[in-house]
């Protein structure tokens, strides 16, 4: 019997690994809250243009990933606490996969010693949002998938034009990344154009246009219809917006930024070694790897984009008349990859590990309370359930907490999401929060019933001068945080 089929390749093996050691994590995404409490909603009642969870937000509730906030929902019923925990990883994974075969595919059979390193430098970048439960996975996964799609394009597939179309569908359903498909798909086919200027070109580019165009256009049948087209702009343009850690420029006291300018550098030494260029891939991948250090979100992307550039053009890269002793080295410890992976299995091993989490989860689904980490104070808001519901005065991680675990009846002061809630909304919060000027006039235009807060620094300013006007009691302690009860005149 031959084994060799059933071992792992080095990819599937890293990708077991994380499958693995991901699921195992405790929910630790203050925002999957409130996926999870929308997602929830949505099941129960539908869609609906009025914020369920606030009174302040005022702008509208535009739910424009709830495809992750019904699938994690969902999850929860049958799988426990475990189940977007093992949805997370299972995504990860993937990509992790999917970006392995499209690398190879880019460099050739003797690029696996460059297709793994480019791996992990993108790896590297998109570490940081591992620990994190949200939908941004689903959005790198559905980039690979276009990338993937894209490259068998170029090879001269034109049916996959036709998915296209169905991938931005489910993409703009399920992650605000969605603009990012139609965006290359077009910059690659103009590239194409310009790498090879025939008649016969033109008109696939133009097909190719098409194609996505039409990935745009579908993104329309979602609940936000039309205005989802704006959406991105709008929200990008948001004074709050600029105020969040993913929008910022590139932060350099991360590490993972490191790997990205690693990554940057490599690409533009590569390229410069190459006896010819490729626009189709050079495009897309230095206007979004430019956008990604004004904008540090778009670095996962980029970094898919720049790896990829880096292993095709190292293949057309000017060869060494006499090997060096590094050249000698790397065509060692190519032959060793080429041993390893040769007839290995990519993806046996994570379906494996896959299967049998969803099995021991679903015979035993673990209460979401007994899976969230310590950051998130969970007796404290069981505690506010308990109560009558009211308006809660709280911090802005802890608004999708409050409404997944206490219920959308305690109407938050602002959350996460951001979007429904109106400038002034975000300017009494800071001044609430900082005890600027005007902060008691926001507390009595808001008359909350409960304080959700933290009691170190800055929150304890709010909590000084409450303590000192009164009426207020300290109902619950959880951590860093309070729950606070207005005691009102009967």
């Amino acid at each position: 019997m031959r084994i060799r089929p059933y071992l792992p390749a080095p990819a599937g093996l890293l990708a077991c690994g994380l499958l693995l050691w991901l699921a195992a994590q405790p929910l630790r995404s203050y925002d999957l809250f409130f996926h999870l409490a929308g997602g929830r909603y949505i099941l129960e009642h539908g869609f609906s243009r009025v914020d369920p969870f606030s009174l302040t937000g005022t702008a509208g509730w535009v739910p424009h990933e709830w495809g992750f906030g019904v699938l994690c929902a969902l999850l929860l019923k049958v799988l426990g606490a475990g189940g977007p925990a093992l949805f997370v990883a299972a995504l990860i994974a993937a990509n992790v996969l999917l970006l392995q075969v499209a690398l190879r595919r880019a460099g050739g059979s003797d690029a696996n010693l460059l297709a793994l390193v480019a791996l992990g430098l993108v790896l590297g970048v998109q570490s940081s949002t591992w620990p994190q439960e949200r939908p941004f996975h689903i959005g790198q996964l559905f980039f690979v998938l276009a990338v993937m799609g894209l490259q068998a394009w170029r090879a001269g597939d034109e049916r996959w034009l036709w998915a296209f179309p169905v991938l931005g569908l489910a993409w703009a359903n399920l992650h605000g990344s969605w603009p990012l498909g139609p965006a290359l798909l077009a910059s690659s086919a103009l590239g194409q154009s310009l790498d090879e200027p025939t008649p016969a070109s033109r008109r696939r580019t133009v097909r190719a246009l098409a194609a996505a165009l039409a990935m745009f256009l579908v993104a329309g049948l979602s609940p936000d219809g039309p205005h989802i087209y704006l959406y991105p702009l709008q929200h990008a343009l948001l004074p709050s917006t600029q105020t969040i850690y993913e929008w910022r420029p590139l932060d350099l006291d991360y590490r993972w930024s490191w790997a990205y300018l690693a990554l940057f550098a490599t690409f533009f030494f590569v390229v410069g070694r190459a006896r010819t260029w490729r626009i189709a891939v050079l495009l897309p991948a230095l206007v979004l790897g430019i956008a990604a250090l004004k904008v540090q979100r778009h670095a996962p992307f980029a970094a898919v984009l720049l790896a990829l550039a880096v292993v095709e053009h190292a293949a057309l890269a000017h060869a060494a008349e006499s090997p060096s002793p590094f050249e000698r080295l790397r065509a060692r410890v190519e032959r060793g990859l080429v041993g390893w992976s040769t007839g290995t299995s990519l993806a046996l091993w994570p379906g494996i590990a896959l299967l049998a989490l969803v099995v021991l989860h679903a015979g035993r689904p673990l209460p979401v309370e007994t899976r969230t980490h310590a950051t998130i104070p969970v007796h404290l808001l069981q505690a506010l359930r308990d109560q009558p519901p009211g308006r809660v005065l709280n911090r802005f991680i802890l608004g999708g907490p409050i409404s997944f675990f206490a219920g959308a009846g305690f109407k938050v002061f602002i959350d996460s999401r951001n979007d429904p809630f109106p400038p002034a909304i975000h300017d009494a919060y800071e001044q609430l929060v900082l005890s600027r000027p005007g902060w008691e006039e926001a507390l009595e235009r808001y008359d909350p019933d409960y304080l959700v807060w933290d009691t170190v620094n800055p929150g304890n300013l709010l909590l000084d001068h409450l303590r000192e006007r009164g009426g207020w009691r300290e109902a619950v302690r959880d951590g860093g945080y309070v729950l606070w009860v207005r005691e009102r005149p009967k």
